[in-house]
């Protein structure tokens, strides 16, 4: 081997080493701009993140009043519609004790006809009214004062 060739050898096996370092270098750079870029993802996914987790929890703290809002609602839906039921149970009561008051007063107004005397003309419930009728015993002639 002669000296020419040796320094070609040499230069070849620096010229390998350089090709080498320079494919290291950028390797390595390649990889530090790949691991940056992946930080500012994480960065801005992690910023994502936080604010998907504020508008969840707003969202959520709207949710429980709303959910609140119509427990109130239903609550006095209840309350109003257990009044109705009430009052409705009253005015039924309210009806039959009327129905019942109509029963009795056409029951003694038949006991009445059957009791009147000599079968002569019976008054008009107008001319009971204000005590005008000759029968009511609010009629004047059936006061004390007109008998002594």
């Amino acid at each position: 081997m002669n000296a020419m060739t040796i320094v070609w050898i040499v230069v070849a096996v620096a010229v390998l080493v350089v090709l080498v370092a320079l494919i290291a270098g950028a390797v390595s750079r390649g990889s530090r701009r790949r691991a940056e870029r992946d930080r500012q993802q994480a960065y801005e996914h992690e910023q994502q993140a936080r604010a998907s987790a504020t508008q969840a929890e707003k969202q959520q703290a709207t949710a429980d009043e709303v959910d609140a809002r119509a427990r109130k609602a239903q609550a006095i839906a209840d309350e109003k519609a257990a009044e109705a039921r009430r009052l409705n149970a009253g005015a039924t009561e309210r009806h039959e004790a009327a129905e019942q008051a109509r029963t009795e007063a056409a029951e003694h107004h038949d006991q009445a006809q059957n009791l009147w005397p000599d079968n002569t003309e019976q008054p008009v419930a107008s001319d009971w009214d204000d005590g005008s009728h000759p029968q009511d015993p609010r009629h004047p002639k059936h006061s004390r004062r007109s008998r002594h």
